[in-house]
């Protein structure tokens, strides 16, 4: 199967993480519960913890009742912020060929790229991290 939206894992994951600690609301949770609610592993979870800290998105507690909680309200931090923090600014190439520039004149998948970036950045940038607590139903 093949799709035109490609994130990476590290995204994915950061992304799910987050919606597990949007449906926890306020309640501190350790990597090892929110590794073990996704089925991944810890380790490379903590990785895109330390980036989603770094980015102000989350706030690590530590100690042995620490965890992970948002930095901020949770209506507040966009999905383009988590996913930024993870891959950098929001760029998309125009062409699906990959090329920076197009070498035709007359691309016939121009128009459809460039209106699927658009609501992808839309998306990002409108929803915010609360959503992702009831998102899962709606998708």
């Amino acid at each position: 199967m093949y799709s035109f939206l490609r994130i990476s894992e590290a995204s994915a994951l950061a992304l799910h993480s987050v919606g597990v600690l949007a449906r926890h609301g306020d309640t501190k949770t350790s990597n090892l519960e929110l590794s073990s609610a996704l089925a991944v592993s810890e380790h490379h979870l903590a990785k895109v913890h330390q980036r989603l800290v770094h980015a102000n998105v989350l706030k690590a507690v530590r100690g042995p009742s620490g965890g992970f909680r948002f930095a901020r309200p949770a209506n507040e931090i966009t999905l383009m912020e988590i996913v930024e923090a993870i891959e950098g600014p929001f760029s998309p190439s125009q062409c699906l060929l990959g090329r920076e520039q197009c070498q035709s004149e007359c691309c016939i998948l121009g128009k459809m790229s460039t209106s699927i970036n658009d609501q992808v950045r839309d998306f990002l940038n409108n929803t915010t991290a609360d959503k992702l607590a009831t998102m899962a139903g709606e998708l």
